[in-house]
């Protein structure tokens, strides 16, 4: 018994201090999105989440490890679900709407984090997040490369030059950050289905 109340405590313990963490992510990303990032001190954070500065440290290290913290933790969202995207049975073709479809979710929902990765790229170029992010942002590439690959060998797109197109998939995509909002006519879902077919009748071999 006393084992199973020292077990749910430690468990206890560790999902609020988890919440606590996700509070001052959630919190320095709107502000550091208010002020900019050097615009914003983390006396000013701590304020916001109702803490003292010096506490803030049991959750983070620096303010650059803090902005690195809430890209990748949105990142690693964007990453489980194109890995689900990857393992899928899918053609090429459907493959690809998924893709688009999941890119443009993920930049709807994390419009401040992506903005705050265009802006703040430099100030955490040197981190060991960094390296971990790019990880992610590789494999989604190599993911889109094969995906067209695959989709010319079948003959059901035209031969393209493979790099300039995936990189002009991603910047379509990315293009959310600038000019989506929640309020707007169309949903994350709409968008992604005008985007796909954009790209689905300009690549194919029918055209």
């Amino acid at each position: 018994m006393l084992n199973f109340i020292w077990g749910s405590t430690v468990s206890e313990a560790m999902e609020g201090k988890e919440s606590r963490r996700d509070q001052i992510l959630k919190t320095a990303t709107r502000i550091f999105c208010e002020k900019t990032y050097h615009g914003t001190t983390l006396q000013e954070i701590a304020n916001a989440v109702g803490m003292l500065k010096g506490s803030l440290y049991y959750y983070i290290t620096s303010k650059e490890k803090l902005l690195a913290n809430i890209i990748l933790d949105a990142l690693q969202t964007l990453n489980e679900d194109l890995l689900r995207v990857e393992n899928a049975d899918l053609t090429p073709v459907e493959r690809l709407r998924q893709i688009v479809r999941e890119h443009v979710k993920f930049n709807a929902k994390y419009r401040e984090v992506g903005t705050l990765f265009l802006t703040e790229r430099n100030t955490i170029s040197s981190l060991d997040e960094m390296d971990k992010m790019m990880q992610i942002f590789e494999r989604r590439d190599k993911l889109i490369a094969r995906t067209l690959r695959e989709a010319i060998e079948a003959g059901v797109y035209r031969p393209v030059d493979i790099r300039i197109t995936s990189l002009a998939i991603v910047g379509l995509c990315n293009s959310v950050l600038f000019w989506y909002r929640p309020s707007g006519r169309l949903c994350d879902d709409e968008i992604s289905n005008t985007f796909f077919e954009l790209l689905h009748q300009g690549l194919s071999a029918a055209s």
